[in-house]
């Protein structure tokens, strides 16, 4: 066909007598509306488009098929086309699907913008760096999957390395997981999400189908009696200043975290007062929570006799994880009982301090507390109560009758 024939004046009538090639296909140009093409195949196949040669370029997209796209319709999509490439804002392809994240980049994408986001901060965000690293980041060909396509089958193995290494550690890595592919799918519709995951398309969280471990370690469900208790305490005596008298400060809170123990300073505890200040940083809170609670002269005593420095309840830094702690663990082993360690004294906190209200002893130990209830806790509603459950628990430690 010679190529004057392939130029003429589009109607339906000649559209629709045009031949179909024996192979392959051939481009017809409209006369009147410049760029304006049918290209029609061997095959049947007839697909209007738009090819307009611009700053030394040819700009092309198909607009759709004929006749289901009629020719007044295409006529109207080229002239928006025509005035894109005019304007500069032309796309070549633009409901071309982007090439979706890997599993490693939507993980990488999580701790980023979410788990090191400084509005919202976790605890334990070096921790979930650390998971990661070890059992997801470590994996090359997991990281390179299409996260849109992933599978169960294809987590089954992270997840068993890790429940190898350890049930806590295993179960934390799937909740983990589980919600850095639950921010992925939401991230396209999360305004504080970065603009450059709007094309992201995750349809499935394969983590979320994954069933949580049954703890096995016995120590979890762990209770002192009183008995117990007291003896626990009365072997602080075998431990040398100031170690035992920071051991003692921990069991006469009676089960404040721990993390808020080592960061008490004296700038915190107010003499005159008889209170001490907490910072709670659990959650996901931009400020720590601080709160007041009494101090009995029986724990102001103790504080004096521990660290010399201004942490009175810390090793001063000298590493994250306070080693001077493990000696509750080495008392646990003395009493030939199952053993012990210092989240248990919490547990057996809880246990038994009962008979002062709940809402002083969640105060008290800082837990189940909503935000709600947060704003309307206040020291002075609960000091009393706080008070007598404190001197309570340390005449259990003492072994003295209450």
């Amino acid at each position: 066909m010679d190529k004057t024939e392939r130029k003429f004046k589009f109607t339906r009538e000649a559209l629709d007598a045009l031949p179909l090639p024996v192979e392959g296909r051939i481009d017809y140009t409209d006369t009147e509306n410049v760029g304006l093409q049918l290209r029609v195949s061997h095959s049947g196949r007839k697909m209007f488009r738009v090819n307009l040669y611009k700053d030394g370029k040819n700009n092309y997209r198909n607009i759709g098929p004929y006749p289901e796209l009629t020719l007044t319709a295409a006529k109207t999509k080229h002239k928006k086309i025509v005035s894109e490439i005019h304007l500069g804002t032309f796309v070549a392809n633009p409901n071309k699907e982007a090439r979706q994240p890997t599993i490693g980049e939507v993980f990488q994408a999580y701790l980023t913008h979410h788990q090191f986001n400084p509005e919202a901060p976790k605890a334990d965000a070096k921790k979930v760096q650390r998971q990661f690293d070890r059992f997801v980041f470590s994996r090359p060909g997991f990281c390179r999957v299409d996260a849109s396509l992933l599978e169960i089958e294809e987590c089954v193995p992270v997840l068993r390395a890790a429940m190898d290494a350890g049930n806590t550690t295993g179960n934390n890595l799937l909740r983990n997981a589980k919600a850095a592919l639950n921010w992925g799918m939401k991230a396209p519709t999360n305004p504080k999400a970065p603009a450059e995951f709007g094309h992201w398309k995750l349809r499935f969280n394969p983590f979320a189908q994954m069933q949580l471990q049954p703890p096995t370690n016995p120590q979890d469900e762990r209770y002192l009696s009183e008995e117990e208790l007291a003896t626990a305490y009365s072997l602080l005596e075998e431990i040398p200043p100031p170690t035992r008298e920071m051991l003692r400060f921990v069991f006469l809170s009676g089960g404040i975290r721990l993390r808020q123990l080592n960061r008490l300073t004296w700038d915190d505890i107010d003499q005159k007062q008889m209170t001490m200040k907490f910072h709670d940083i659990k959650g996901r809170r931009p400020q720590p929570r601080v709160y007041t609670l009494p101090l009995t002269e029986l724990q102001l005593e103790t504080l004096l006799r521990a660290n010399s420095g201004d942490k009175p309840v810390s090793n001063g830094g000298i590493s994250s994880d306070e080693p001077w702690l493990s000696h509750i663990s080495a008392i646990s082993r003395k009493m030939d009982g199952k053993p012990f360690s210092a989240k248990h004294i919490r547990k057996t906190g809880w246990s038994l301090i009962r008979d002062i209200p709940v809402d002083a002893k969640r105060y008290w130990l800082s837990d189940d507390m909503s935000t709600v209830a947060q704003r309307h806790y206040d020291f002075f509603d609960h000091r009393d109560n706080i008070l007598r459950g404190m001197l309570q628990w340390q005449a259990k430690c003492e072994g003295r009758d209450t």
